[in-house]
């Protein structure tokens, strides 16, 4: 399959994404670019919910959940606007065909650069990412096709969790097997086509909303912010590689237009297209859309949310201050902070995972994290000089506009948690900022572009006004200044395209050849090679429906179900212990007839064993629990097909 061909699934994927948003959001009372804007963030939510309400009633995941679900969410927001809110007609400020036009520009130019550089990693719509969570993410879409469960109480259950552990965050996986399902292809290429527009379109249209909100309207700012959201390489590009962390890509990519919402709220930037009604219901639907697609979305929300919450509060004591106020508005103002603060601290302790979750160690100095960060350059990437010196002098503007540094404290919040992870020791402190993030320096190095490019957009602003204010006086002393008027369109291109070409320039190639290097499919691939791909296509053909496969899931055997539809024993490296299944493990490739190892098999229809070798995707001492799967040897476990060292066997002592 081309990239061409697969554009009627992309049509399908924006529809999906877009659609039940937009009617949301509408009835909420967004109009206009923020009813654009919010559309994929209140999507995620339906998709969410809609996943547990079907799970709960017992309806298979489909459109029509989802259908259901925007309509009754729809008819709720416009009572709750009409008959409780009690807010009147929705008369937005209009935008102008200027705001329009920068605003869609720099979105159509974000899509085109990191589309065109996602579709280069890639390769192929039919390659899949070489990668350990990739394991988990593709058997869990083809796990809701398969059962109709697309719900995140149960999720979980796949690899073997019950009661609370079952819990997993569903809206990514829920929407890539609607995907799937409408657009008829298969689970790998639903992910690909999902992951790009949620990367190319959702994100750099997030990024416009937010720098829409801080700055306002302004042409050249909102085309920039497009621009900019292509030009770091720690996000959208290294979790699609790292990981892959693709619930957290959907997450980060619908942060900008939550946080617009807080900012709004807060009293803070430009305001614009939506009245506070439709501000708190759209905030109300975005919580949970962040939580059920990533935790860490919720929680990164929340932590920026707090500089915000704390300006504001000391800008209502100031006011009140001001005013002259009475002591019992201050004590209001006060009592609403103290309540703030104490709901921002239980939930910060409420989405942290467990202390004893601790993987991540820190891997450089503090000096080190901190050129990184102020250079955009985390993890030891390629440092975006003109992007760095763009944002350092947006910095310099928000630093000496005190009505503005609510915006540097914005910036601040993932620059103390990334300098925390990568250099801090373990301990207590780290644990406590940074464990909602697993303490993962990649997941927090991903929320530092956000108030990059809106810093880099204030600087490339400056910048332009600049030219503008140097160039009108030049025209005013000039005998040609009554014959430019076609001028200031092809200065306005002439700035863009310099902006891309800034933006792009030597820094994300390192990483490019990085990821694509997780999404190459040959006989060196470290998950599923090409042999072993030959041989999971056969599968549908020689596996029984009904029947189980004995999987190593640590050499690929588990993306046997993803890729084949087959259930396989084990269906991630995570996978909960069963004592059965691991007698299984242990025993199966031997097994004797009558042998407690052939009960247990008959019982779960355990007939097949996969036997892809002992090449490992990594050094870890539980590849090796799978004795009884791995380089089988007994003539009671017959070779039915095989494709260079991969094999597909029949336990013919148990049949």
């Amino acid at each position: 399959m081309t990239w061409w061909n697969a554009l009627p699934i992309f049509v399908v994927a924006l529809v999906i994404m877009f659609g039940p948003g937009a009617a949301l959001g509408y009835f909420m009372g967004a109009r206009r670019l923020a009813v654009l804007c919010l559309s994929p963030l209140l999507t995620t939510a339906v998709f969410g919910v809609a996943g547990i309400a079907a799970g709960l009633v017992g309806l298979s995941w489909s459109i029509f959940p989802v259908l259901v679900t925007t309509a009754v969410s729809s008819a709720v927001a416009w009572s709750l606007r009409r008959f409780v809110l009690k807010s009147g007609p929705v008369s937005p400020c209009p935008t102008s065909i200027q705001a329009w036009v920068g605003a869609l520009g720099g979105v159509a130019v974000g899509a085109v650069l990191i589309g065109r550089r996602l579709t280069q990693v890639i390769g192929s719509p039919e390659n899949f990412a070489q990668r350990f969570d990739n394991v988990f993410h593709l058997n869990a879409i083809q796990y809701i096709l398969q059962t109709g469960n697309a719900s995140s109480l149960t999720l979980g259950s796949m690899a073997g969790a019950e009661g609370g552990s079952a819990i997993y965050p569903a809206a990514w996986h829920s929407a890539a097997a609607l995907i799937a399902q409408l657009g008829a292809s298969d689970v790998v290429v639903a992910e690909n086509v999902l992951n790009i527009v949620v990367a190319a379109v959702i994100w750099p249209l997030g990024m416009v909303f937010l720098v829409h909100q801080v700055i306002g309207p302004k042409p050249i700012a909102l085309a920039v912010s497009g621009v900019f959201s292509a030009g770091f390489a720690a996000f959208p590009l290294a979790i699609m590689d790292f990981g892959p962390l693709y619930p957290n890509l959907l997450a980060y990519a619908l942060l900008p237009a939550s946080l617009a919402l807080v900012i709004a709220l807060c009293g803070l930037g430009h305001g614009g297209n939506i009245d506070k009604p439709a501000l708190w219901l759209s905030l109300t639907v975005a919580i949970p859309g962040l939580a059920l697609s990533q935790t860490n979305g919720l929680l990164s929300l929340i932590a920026f949310a707090l500089p915000l919450g704390v300006w504001t509060a000391s800008r209502e004591v100031a006011r009140v201050h001001r005013t002259g106020g009475s002591r019992r508005r201050y004590t209001l103002v006060a009592g609403v902070t103290v309540l703030g603060l104490l709901g921002f601290a239980l939930i910060w302790k409420i989405l942290r995972p467990l202390a004893d979750y601790d993987s991540w160690a820190p891997f450089t100095t503090q000096t080190a994290a901190i050129g990184e960060v102020l250079l955009t350059a985390p993890m030891g990437r390629p440092v975006p000089w003109a992007v760095s010196i763009l944002v350092l002098i947006g910095l310099q503007q928000v630093l000496s506009n005190p009505r503005r540094l609510w915006i540097f404290l914005c910036w601040l919040v993932p620059v103390v948690l990334y300098i925390t992870t990568a250099s801090a020791p373990k301990g207590p402190w780290r644990m406590l900022l940074t464990g909602g993030w697993y303490q993962d320096s990649y997941r927090l190095a991903a929320l530092l572009p956000i108030f990059a490019v809106v810093l880099a957009s204030i600087g490339a602003l400056l910048i332009w006004d600049f030219l503008c204010k140097s160039a009108s006086r030049l025209l005013n002393r000039s005998p040609w200044r009554n014959h430019v008027r076609g001028g200031l369109a092809v200065a306005v291109l002439a700035f863009v395209a310099a902006m891309i070409f800034v933006s792009q320039a030597g820094t994300l190639t390192g990483i490019t050849a990085e990821a694509k290097r997780a999404y190459v499919l040959d006989a060196t691939a470290p998950i599923v090679d090409s042999n072993e791909l030959a041989l999971i296509e056969r599968l549908p053909s020689e596996v029984p429906e009904d029947a189980v496969i004995a999987v190593n899931p640590w050499n690929g055997g588990s993306l046997a179900y993803a890729l084949s539809g087959r259930k396989v024993t084990t269906y991630h490296m995570f996978s909960t212990d069963n004592p059965e299944l691991r007698q299984i493990d242990r025993e199966i490739g031997s097994a004797q007839q009558g042998s407690d190892v052939c009960r247990i098999a008959a019982r779960r229809h355990i007939d097949f064993i996969l036997d892809f070798g002992s090449s490992y995707l990594a050094n870890s001492a539980a590849a090796a629990d799978y004795p009884g799967i791995v380089d089988v040897s007994s003539p009671n476990a017959k070779v039915i097909d095989s494709e260079g060292n991969a094999r597909l066997l029949a336990v013919s002592a148990c049949l």
